[in-house]
């Protein structure tokens, strides 16, 4: 099972998608609720067929391996926090956020600093010459602009840019992620 924080966001989705390249076969399926922009994502694009597992549809008791995606946390995970102590689960772990490592031991993944989780995992499938379609290239690229502020955070490294250079040479749709990426202005600005 492919999940990741309750409240997910574009980083969460994007880095899902990738995360479903590099574990075929594996269910992808959110802890909890989305943040506002993905709620409004899933009923604007109807054009996108995802193919996620309602938790409710889960018997957490066939699980084998979890695969977390930019979270380290079981406070954040729901309900796939019973499950952690399960003999024999395997856990893998994707994330961007080093500086707060999590509660949740990882058998095997990549926690390293970067401006999204699906960067991280995107030069992954470049790596190793997996190959994406354009509808999720776009995703995905969703994710790393969400998370790097379109690539100008402080937080944006060389390996965000890379990551959106290849999902870019790959078909991802710019105008589709204008449309979905929201930037919120302060007063000052």
């Amino acid at each position: 099972v492919i999940t990741t924080h309750v409240n997910a966001d574009f980083d969460c989705l994007g880095a899902m998608v990738a995360a479903g390249k590099l574990y075929p076969g594996a269910l992808m399926v959110f802890s909890g609720s989305q943040e506002k922009s993905m709620r409004d994502f899933f009923l604007k694009s109807t054009s996108y067929v995802l193919n996620f597992t309602r938790l409710k549809d889960l018997d957490l008791s066939l699980v084998t391996r979890l695969i977390l995606v930019d979270c380290q946390h079981s406070s954040r995970i729901g309900r796939f926090a019973e499950i952690l102590k399960k003999p024999g689960l395997e856990v893998h772990i994707y994330d961007h956020h080093p500086e707060s490592s999590g509660d949740i031991k990882s058998d095997c993944g990549v926690i390293r600093d970067c401006g999204s989780s699906t960067a991280i995992l995107t030069l992954m499938l470049r790596d190793r010459g997996i190959d994406v379609n354009a509808t999720e290239a776009t995703l995905m690229m969703l994710g790393v602009y969400e998370d790097t502020g379109s690539l100008i955070f402080p937080s944006t490294t060389v390996d965000d840019y890379q990551a959106a250079a290849w999902l870019l040479s790959r078909g991802a749709n710019l105008n589709t992620v204008s449309d979905f990426i929201t930037q919120e202005l302060t007063a000052e600005q």
